[in-house]
């Protein structure tokens, strides 16, 4: 998701476009898998609190993403799919392309319409192991 295509998203459900949200908006996409704290070091002039608010608000929205990466959550604006390899012996997160998922086997045709999904998968890489 796009900068602006996020901020459309916030506007059409009705929410206003703060300063406060739009410096947020902007430091979750200079880059993927933030933590709270490089969140709040981008935006310096935002209270704690308010990027707590903002970032569940983002969330529950489906503008951004809370990912678990065995180390706390992080944050990233939330595309159609994305797909993490994660080591638990060192912490280093690979990304994927290729989505392993079957979507003819996922309960659409029971009225669910997958709009977009995140996929985390732990193990060892070849240097942990």
């Amino acid at each position: 998701m796009r900068l602006e295509t996020a901020i459309g998203k916030l506007r059409g459900s009705g929410h206003k476009l703060t300063p406060q949200r739009l410096t947020i908006l902007e430091a979750v996409a200079e880059e993927q898998h933030q933590s709270m704290a490089d969140i709040r070091n981008r935006c310096p002039r935002v209270g704690m609190v308010t990027v707590y608010r903002t970032l569940n608000l983002l969330s529950e929205l489906g503008i951004i993403r809370r990912i678990e990466l065995g180390d706390g959550p992080r944050y990233e604006l939330a595309t159609g799919c994305h797909h993490h390899l994660i080591c638990e012996g060192c912490g280093n997160v690979v990304e994927f392309e290729r989505c392993p998922l079957d979507r003819e086997r996922l309960p659409e045709a029971q009225g669910f319409e997958v709009s977009s999904h995140s996929l985390e998968i732990y193990g060892l890489c070849s240097a942990c192991r």
